[in-house]
């Protein structure tokens, strides 16, 4: 559950010195080769591939072609599920963290995205805000929190069912953008008063009301008017309106857990006054690892998730530059004797993934709370 506990980041001088060094590299970056933080040409494009995308997979539903074989309409379907996911990972991230551009009021514009492609992007900022904030800490970082569901933390309450969670996770996180879409957000609008370290928090009425609209607009055009227009079943096309959500939904999934979720990351616990010893730069280096770093296209369809640790430590940043400024990261990694924690592919992130979850099915599991921060006095 939520902590009552606010939680603040206490460093020391000598762990300063690292994230002072690397701000002063990635400002000399920036300034030696003239170029802004935020959006470039490369990231217009992909801004025009996703819109083009999303009109060319809806068209493709709409036109009836498909509509014979319940097998071609999911495979459409799901084409734009997974074209909402990229539009999710490439647009919308960027967005709500204010790094597609510079003016606030374009990402505003770009991050209603989010409620396009069925989510609400004001819930989505505050809760990814507090994901941000506090990575891996328990009761804070909103992420770790699932009701029982999954034990991705040693602090989360064991349960018996709990021991086959590396079995049955993969399976439920094939629901997760369904369940965003359908449950989620209300959840939180109407269940929850804190989220992460923000407590007490009181929804402005015309956030209310967007939630309604917005999540209507998307029911309305995925699956109220295919199944008003279409020659297929009512229940086919729900059926693969449904579809639609599963395979992207576990891509979605996948690429943000195993990016925390590992063996080998640390889990911090605040002391009784809610500070955690250590700044928030080496927190996210024993917290956070990349995986497939080098691999053009996956970082290019992932809108830079796989570069992860970089996007912590600097969110307003557009993920066009990350990987870049993870070469920068790890040369001052190195130079500071810190850790940089990165898998080569997917795959082996994956199995570390699924490590830690087996992990923490046992009840007396034990887990690394500092990394070699807590050597820096």
């Amino acid at each position: 559950m939520t902590s009552s506990k606010r939680v603040r980041f206490k460093s020391k001088p000598v762990k300063d010195n690292f994230i002072k060094d690397l701000r002063q590299r990635v400002d000399h970056y920036f300034e030696s080769n003239n170029i802004s933080k935020h959006a470039n040409a490369e990231m217009y494009f992909k801004t025009a591939f996703a819109a083009v995308m999303w009109l060319f997979s809806y068209a493709l539903i709409m036109s009836d072609m498909f509509s014979h074989s319940w097998i071609q309409l999911y495979a459409v379907y799901m084409l734009l599920g997974f074209v909402n996911i990229f539009i999710a990972f490439n647009i919308m991230h960027d967005a709500t963290h204010d790094a597609y551009s510079a003016s606030k009021r374009i990402n505003n514009i770009m991050s209603y995205s989010m409620d396009f492609i069925g989510g609400n992007q004001y819930l989505f900022r505050r809760m990814h805000g507090a994901h941000h904030g506090y990575v891996n800490i328990h009761g804070i970082d909103v992420t770790l929190e699932t009701h029982g569901q999954f034990r991705f933390s040693p602090d989360e309450p064991w349960l018996p069912k709990h021991k086959w969670q590396h079995f049955y996770t993969f399976g439920l996180y094939t629901l997760a953008h369904l369940h965003w879409v359908t449950v989620k957000d209300f959840k939180w609008f109407f269940g929850e008063s804190s989220i992460g370290n923000q407590k007490n928090i009181k929804h402005p009425r015309k956030e209310y009301i967007s939630l309604f609209i917005t999540k209507s607009i998307y029911y309305g055009l995925t699956c109220v008017i295919p199944m008003i227009f279409l020659s297929a079943s009512w229940y086919v096309v729900f059926g693969a309106w449904i579809f639609m959500h599963l395979l992207p939904g576990l891509t979605f999934a996948l690429m943000f857990q195993v990016t925390h979720i590992y063996e080998g990351t640390t889990f911090p616990l605040p002391d009784e006054d809610g500070n955690i010893d250590n700044n928030y730069a080496l927190h996210v280096l024993e917290t956070t690892a990349d995986f497939s770093r080098t691999s053009k296209l996956g970082t290019w369809l992932m809108g830079g998730i796989n570069i992860h640790v970089i996007h912590h430590i600097y969110p307003q940043i557009c993920h066009v530059h990350y990987p870049a400024l993870t070469e920068i990261l790890r040369e001052t990694c190195m130079d500071h004797g810190i850790d940089y924690h990165e898998n080569e592919t997917f795959g082996k992130a994956l199995v570390k993934h699924y490590k830690i979850l087996k992990h923490l099915s046992k009840p007396d599991a034990k887990v690394a709370r500092v990394g070699k921060s807590a050597a820096l006095v």
